[in-house]
């Protein structure tokens, strides 16, 4: 298994049959429709998103894992606090702030990982490597919290990190 297309292939198929089996709930009678399907997805996932050689680096990717959470939890509770606060300010509108992400597959992990964080929503791109966030409150530092989780992402991938 020295192939490094069917190592990748292998993973993506060990994954499919994962998946399967916790939604089929693992009766052995599924694994006649799971195998091939998981056989199916894991070519087709091949040929759709090519595997990419990276190093992740575990404790940045730890680190990543539970800024994100911390970050979602505080956001979510200013989320709500100011839904059912009326006297709390919301100043919605747009925000662009620099990636230096190219465009491609990280990028798009990028972004959506950055759609999951509560208060702001990537809805496009400025040009010149600008994202362009919609936010509840335009007076918060997004386009730092963005240049933060960026960094975040690219330590965890191995790769420098966007701004000093």
């Amino acid at each position: 298994m020295s192939n490094p297309v069917f190592q990748d292939f292998f993973k993506r198929f060990l994954m499919f049959l994962g998946l399967w089996v916790v939604m089929d709930g693992g009766a052995l009678a599924g694994f006649l429709i799971g195998v091939p399907s998981a056989i199916l997805a894991g070519w087709l996932s091949l040929r759709i998103a090519p595997a990419t050689r990276r190093t992740w680096r575990l404790m940045a990717a730890v680190s990543f894992v539970g800024h994100f959470l911390w970050n979602s939890l505080v956001a979510g509770v200013d989320v709500a606090v100011r839904a059912f606060h009326p006297g709390l300010p919301l100043k919605p509108g747009f925000v662009t702030c620099a990636c230096t992400i190219p465009e491609g597959p990280n990028r798009d992990l990028f972004m959506a990982v950055a759609s999951l964080m509560p208060g702001s929503l990537p809805v496009g791109e400025a040009g010149d490597g600008e994202i362009v966030l919609h936010c509840l409150d335009t007076s918060q530092p997004m386009a730092a919290q963005m240049t933060g989780l960026e960094n975040l992402m690219k330590k965890a991938w191995g790769e420098e990190t966007a701004h000093a």
